[in-house]
């Protein structure tokens, strides 16, 4: 075995905790995703704090919180004027494995640079919302990802381009016809074969695989996948509890949401099918990833983690897409494999986005490496040991807390697993409490803030003790 262990991170867009069958909720297929849970640790509570693609990738790869990281919305061109990018002077986690002797390389969506407009005949075309979303990512922002197989926002499945380890914005690599998980797929493949001796062999790897899919235009998908759904209705499909009309804390949503309300459910159910399967696709693909690893004999060696950005609502709450406070939105899959090391089973501690970045960099044994720029709470140790997680305090910030910031709803929230509360400010700096009791509720469909103020008053001092322990803009 290598002196330190690899690390496999697969972090697909837009896949919601619910949509892993092994956990009997949403009726998906995801036969590989089952057999690598079954030999791993589960983190049942890890929450994207902000849940926008941008943001939690900017927390997931600074530790910080989007207002310390200045990555407060989606990378852009109406927002590269706010600096919506990955900033480059920050020390972030490919950074401290590479100082630490780990090749690191990255494969898939990046959605970490702002788009320039020079760059527009070599990305991908404006938007019918009249955005460039694409971007690329010279070398000198790629935080020391030395193998890139890489595009910035392309939502074309069908039209997937990339660029490579090059440093030319005009050399990009296109692949029409085929859907960008399959590509992407026998990219990562090679790496982890070492096909062409594309990474040196004597070192341990990081490697992470972003593929876009689940992620609108649902409809692009391979008709294999499609006709693992075509005879359900969505009747059949969508199941959670939260898949109800807009009534109670979803009215005190911004009025242009609400307005949806009929829109969106009817996009949700004819969504669902090809958001499943996608979610099907992505998942065989995965498969083929870790036979992959097994064929190459690195399983043992190697530590696999299965997670999302977000997730994505579907019609939970009247609401598609993601960004809301609502679990459906914010809760996201989490799968740990480390073969020898971690017996598998569930934790239900709290995980913020900012904690995966020191809890990863000490499981691997470089706790001493980590920046001091760092916000996230180092939770390795309620994963290495068993019912430690027994001794967490609902008031204890590492594994008790969680919080939920949106920029453009004006919103923040703090929650354990007791009690969800969510502060909304007008125009004024006037505040709106919405509280869940998590117990008695936990799919988020009734406030009782009325009923509980000083659950509210209790709460709304834990969350301020984070706002100013991160510097939150609120606090200006």
């Amino acid at each position: 075995m290598s002196q330190q262990p690899n690390i496999l991170y697969l972090i697909p867009d837009e896949w919601r905790q619910r949509g892993m069958g092994f956990r009997g909720e949403d009726p998906v297929l995801t036969p590989n995703i089952d057999r690598l849970a079954a030999e791993s640790v589960e983190l049942e509570n890890v929450i994207s704090n902000y849940p926008v693609c941008t943001p939690h990738r900017g927390m997931l790869f600074t530790g910080q919180y989007p207002c310390t990281a200045r990555v407060m919305g989606n990378a852009n061109s109406s927002t590269s004027q706010f600096m919506c990018r990955l900033p480059v002077n920050t020390t972030c986690l490919p950074d401290v494995l590479d100082a630490n002797g780990y090749y690191c390389g990255y494969v898939g969506k990046w959605h970490l640079d702002s788009p320039v407009v020079e760059d527009q005949a070599h990305l991908e075309e404006v938007r019918s919302d009249g955005k460039i979303w694409d971007a690329f990512t010279p070398e000198s922002r790629r935080h020391h990802f030395k193998y890139w197989f890489s595009f910035g926002c392309n939502d074309q499945h069908y039209q997937p381009h990339y660029w490579d380890n090059t440093n030319k914005i005009e050399e990009r690599s296109d692949f029409p016809g085929m859907w960008s998980p399959e590509v992407e797929a026998e990219r990562v493949i090679d790496f982890i074969k070492n096909k062409d001796n594309v990474r040196p062999k004597d070192q341990p790897f990081f490697l992470m695989w972003a593929p876009n899919p689940p992620h609108m235009p649902f409809e692009q998908v391979p008709e294999r996948f499609k006709d693992l759904f075509q005879d359900k209705d969505w009747e059949e499909l969508l199941l959670s509890p939260a898949f109800t009309e807009m009534t109670g804390p979803a009215s005190e949503l911004p009025q242009d949401m609400q307005d949806q309300y009929g829109a969106n459910m009817a996009l949700a159910k004819e969504e669902v099918k090809d958001y499943f399967a996608q979610i099907a696709g992505v998942d065989y693909y995965i498969g083929e990833v870790l036979k992959a690893l097994d064929e190459a004999g690195l399983k043992e060696d190697t530590i696999v983690v299965f997670a999302s950005d977000h997730g994505d609502l579907m019609g939970s709450h009247g609401l598609i897409r993601k960004g809301p406070w609502f679990d459906d939105s914010v809760k996201i899959p989490y799968l740990i494999r480390w073969p020898g090391k971690l017996k598998p089973g569930k934790r239900a501690f709290l995980m913020n986005t900012p904690d995966i970045f020191p809890t990863l960099i000490s499981m691997v044994g470089l706790k001493n490496q980590l920046p001091s720029s760092i916000e996230g709470l180092d939770l390795s140790r309620f994963i290495m040991e068993e019912n430690l997680e027994n001794s967490i305090s609902y008031q204890d910030p590492a594994g008790g807390l969680a919080y939920f910031i949106n920029a453009p709803m004006n919103a923040r929230g703090v929650r354990s697993s007791d009690y969800y509360l969510v502060v909304l400010r007008n125009h004024y700096d006037e505040e709106r409490y919405i509280l869940y009791d998590l117990k008695k509720d936990p799919y988020q469909l009734k406030d009782v803030a009325s009923e509980k103020p000083e659950v509210v008053q209790e709460y709304r001092a834990l969350l301020q003790t984070w706002l100013e322990d991160c510097k939150d803009w609120w606090l200006l």
